[in-house]
């Protein structure tokens, strides 16, 4: 209990730092997240400002996203700093017959946001996530690290994320082939670094 207070204060405080910055913000609202989760889920029945729909078929998987925009009542706009629009995105999703549907809520601080945005920059983001994650659990195997103490996760995953970035930085893509050629190679892992 105290580590989900913990994190949503950490949350909060980084939405305010964004804002500050003169940036904007668009946050995943979680299901253990439970009153703000309700209290979107409720708004979301509102009527909407804006709404967009796609249809995407490839290779066997049938999407179809309905991605809607709603204001915010005045009591999450006081608890989330900069906080304008909510989002809903529902996908139904067909893959080899099976059929599974999903509702995923968001809080956002751009003020003309439009749903047409939305759906492009949270499925961007997906992309980006979907694959820095799947490196990360495939390639450099961080699911299946037996580190699990104090800050030594974040310091392993910090590292990993740092030695990807230098690696692409150089134009080397393929992590597991770069890992390969620097293991064991301080020169060449100075020459990367430099």
């Amino acid at each position: 209990m105290w580590s989900l207070l913990w994190m949503l204060f950490i949350v909060k405080k980084t939405v305010e730092v964004i804002i500050a910055s003169g940036n904007n913000y668009v946050i995943g609202v979680k299901k253990n997240q439970k009153t703000l989760y309700q209290s979107i889920e409720k708004c979301a029945q509102e009527k909407p400002i804006g709404y967009y729909s796609q249809l995407e078929r490839n290779k066997g998987r049938i999407e179809n996203r309905d991605v809607t925009v709603f204001n915010l009542p005045e009591e999450i706009k006081k608890q989330w700093t900069g906080a304008q629009h909510g989002i809903k995105i529902r996908r139904e999703v067909k893959v080899n017959g099976r059929y599974r549907e999903e509702n995923a809520y968001y809080l956002s601080s751009i003020k003309n946001g439009s749903a047409l945005l939305y759906n492009y920059g949270i499925r961007n983001h997906w992309h980006i996530e979907n694959s820095l994650h799947w490196t990360k659990d495939v390639t450099m195997k961080e699911d299946a690290s037996k580190i699990r103490l104090g800050n030594a996760p974040s310091i392993i995953s910090t590292l990993k994320n740092g030695a990807m970035n230098i690696f692409r930085k150089q134009g080397m893509n393929q992590i597991a082939k770069a890992t390969r050629l620097v293991a064991n190679d301080i020169e060449t892992l100075n020459k990367l670094i430099n």
